[in-house]
C-alpha cells in the first residue's frame, strides 16, 4: 500500500503482477515517458500482468511515481493487483522543521531524516540553526560564534555537556543531498531573541552581554540581539549573506518569536532607536527591525518567512511570509490577516509539534488536521509544515519515538487532504518493512492514542519540561540588569 495515499487508484480487469525474487522498481518498470499536460508533481503509475509504466510531469513527479511502485513492491503479499494510480498532491509545500540548535544531529543522522522525507513526499526541510542552547552553523567572518555558542557545558539536570557546529562545507553537502533527493532547504537564524548562544560568543551583541553564557536549560531567554547598536545589526546581515550564498533555495527564514523587550527597555542604545523610530511599542520596534532585515534578504534573492506576530502590528513587509505556530494569535485574526495580502505556512503546535506527547497530538489528531483554516484565502495559503523541536529530544533514537508514526499522518494529511484515518492504519500495518530500513521500530497500537495511566504518565513525562526552564534564573537575572542600568 501507498502512504501519502494516492489521489486516485482505478482497479484494471487484468490479472495482477506477480513479484518476483529480487524485484525492484527498475526491474518492473518498463516505460517512463514524459507527459507535459501533467503538473510538475503529477504522476500516472499503470501496473499490469507484465510490469509498470510511468507518465510524469517533472524528474520530480517521476520520482515520486517511483517511490510509490518501490512501497508496492515493498508491501505487497507476493502480488501486486492491476490499478492505474493518478496523483499529485493537494498542497504544494509540504514541510518538516528539524531543531538542531538544542542538539546537534550530524550530517549521516540529516541525511537520514531527508531520506525518510523523500520516502513519503516531503518536499521543504526546515532547518532551526541557531537558538539560545546553540549556534550551530559555522561563520568564517565571525569564528567565534559557533566556536563558543555551540557549546553548553551543561543540560537538562545539568549532567551533561554537549556541542557541535556544521562547518560551511558540511551545509552545502546537506542542501546537496536534499537537492538530489526533490527536497528543498530553508535556514532558520532565530532573530532578535533565541540569541543567548550568539551574545555568549560574542557580548557586545547584548543590551547587556558580559559574563552570558550560552543556556544551559529551557525556555524563553532575556539575552536578546541588541538592535539599537548599527555593529550588531552589521553582524547580523554579514551572517545573513554567508549563509544566503550556502542555502540556494529561495526560502529564508529569520525566527521572530518569542523576543522579551525587558533588556531593550534598560538599554540606551535600544531606547534612543525607540524614539527615533517613533514606536507605541516594543512590538513595533521589532517589526522594523525584522522588515529591515527582510528588505536586506531581498537584495539577495530570498523570500523571507518569519514565525507569526503574536500582536498584529500591521508593520511586517506584507511579502514577509508567516509561519503560524499560534503563539497567543487566534486563528481567527491570521485569517484576516491572510486574506488582507498575507502570505502562510501552517504549523500549529496542535497537533503538528512532533515533539509533544502523543497524549497531546494523538495520531488520529495529526492525521485529521486541515492546515488550511475555513475562510483562508487559498492563493496565500502556501503550504503546512510539521516540527520537531529538540528540546527533550537529545538524540536520534528518541527522535524517531517522537516522529513515527505521526509522520507519515502528516505525510498524507497534506498530500491527499480526504483520506480515511482507518485506511491510513491499514496501510501503516504494511509499512513496517519500510519503516524498518530507516531504523524506526514497530510502535504499540496503544500509544497512538493513549488513555488511563499510559496517557497519565504521558502528561507527566511532559510537564516535567518546567523543570529545565529556567523561570527563576531569568527572574534573578532580570533585577541584576535592573539595577545595573540605574547605576549606568
Amino acid at each position: 500500500m501507498i502512504i501519502p495515499k494516492p489521489q486516485r487508484i482505478i482497479k484494471l480487469d487484468q490479472a495482477p503482477y506477480v513479484v518476483k525474487a529480487g524485484d525492484n522498481a527498475q526491474a518492473v518498470l518498463q516505460e517512463a515517458i514524459l507527459d507535459t499536460t501533467l503538473s510538475q508533481e503529477s504522476y500516472v503509475l499503470t501496473i499490469g500482468v507484465d510490469g509498470a509504466k510511468i507518465s510524469y510531469g517533472s524528474e520530480v513527479s517521476k520520482a515520486y511515481a517511483i517511490k510509490s511502485l518501490e512501497q508496492l513492491l515493498s508491501t505487497c503479499d507476493g502480488t501486486i493487483d492491476a490499478m492505474q494510480v493518478e496523483d499529485e498532491p493537494s498542497i504544494n509545500y509540504r514541510g518538516y522543521m528539524l531543531d538542531v540548535s538544542r542538539y546537534f544531529f550530524t550530517v549521516e543522522e540529516v541525511f537520514e531524516q531527508i531520506d525518510f522525507m523523500a520516502e513519503y513526499k516531503f518536499n521543504a526541510l526546515h532547518l532551526h540553526l541557531t537558538d539560545d542552547q546553540g549556534w550551530r552553523v559555522e561563520i568564517k567572518s565571525h569564528p567565534k560564534i559557533a566556536e563558543i555558542g555551540s557549546v553548553r557545558y551543561r543540560t537538562l539536570f545539568k549532567l551533561r555537556k554537549h556541542t557541535g557546529y556544521y562547518t560551511q562545507e558540511d551545509l552545502k553537502r546537506i542542501v546537496d543531498y536534499a537537492h538530489s533527493r526533490n527536497i528543498i532547504v530553508i535556514p532558520e537564524v532565530d532573530l532578535p531573541g533565541h540569541f543567548q548562544s550568539a551574545v555568549a560568543a560574542y557580548p557586545e551583541l547584548g543590551c547587556y552581554g558580559d559574563g552570558v553564557k550560552v543556556a544551559e536549560n529551557f525556555g524563553v531567554k532575556y539575552e536578546v540581539a541588541c538592535i539599537g547598536k548599527e555593529t550588531t545589526v552589521s553582524l547580523i546581515k554579514d551572517v545573513l549573506k554567508e549563509l544566503a550564498e550556502i542555502f540556494t533555495d529561495e526560502y529564508f527564514h529569520i525566527g521572530g518569536d518569542e523576543v522579551p523587550s525587558h533588556r531593550w527597555s534598560h538599554c540606551p542604545y535600544c531606547k534612543a532607536k525607540y524614539e527615533a523610530l517613533g514606536c507605541k511599542n516594543w512590538v513595533e520596534y521589532q517589526a522594523h527591525f525584522m522588515n529591515e532585515l527582510a528588505s536586506y534578504l531581498k537584495t539577495l534573492g530570498k523570500k523571507v518567512i518569519m514565525w507569526n506576530e503574536t500582536e498584529i502590528t500591521g508593520l511586517i513587509d506584507k511579502d514577509v511570509i508567516w509561519q503560524y505556530w499560534q503563539g497567543g494569535l487566534k486563528e481567527e485574526d491570521l485569517v484576516k490577516e491572510v486574506n488582507n495580502g498575507r502570505k502562510v505556512i501552517v504549523s500549529c503546535c496542535e497537533p503538528y509539534y512532533l515533539d509533544l506527547p502523543y497524549s497531546i497530538n494523538g495520531l488520529k489528531r495529526v492525521y485529521e488536521h486541515k492546515p488550511c483554516f475555513d475562510g483562508m484565502n487559498r492563493n496565500n495559503f502556501i503550504g503546512a509544515e510539521t516540527c520537531m523541536w529538540s528540546e527533550l529530544v537529545p538524540n536520534m533514537k528518541v527522535l524517531k519515538r517522537r516522529a513515527f508514526p505521526r509522520l507519515l499522518a502528516v505525510a498524507e494529511g497534506i498530500w491527499n487532504g480526504s483520506g480515511s484515518y482507518d485506511d491510513f492504519i491499514e496501510a501503516l500495518k504494511t509499512h513496517r518493512a519500510v519503516l524498518a530500513r530507516y531504523g524506526v521500530k514497530n510502535t504499540p497500537k496503544c500509544k497512538y492514542e493513549p488513555k488511563g495511566l499510559i496517557k497519565l504518565a504521558l502528561n507527566l513525562w511532559w510537564a516535567r519540561r518546567v523543570l529545565y526552564w529556567g523561570g527563576l534564573q531569568n527572574v534573578i537575572t532580570n533585577a541584576k540588569i535592573e539595577k545595573l542600568s540605574k547605576r549606568r
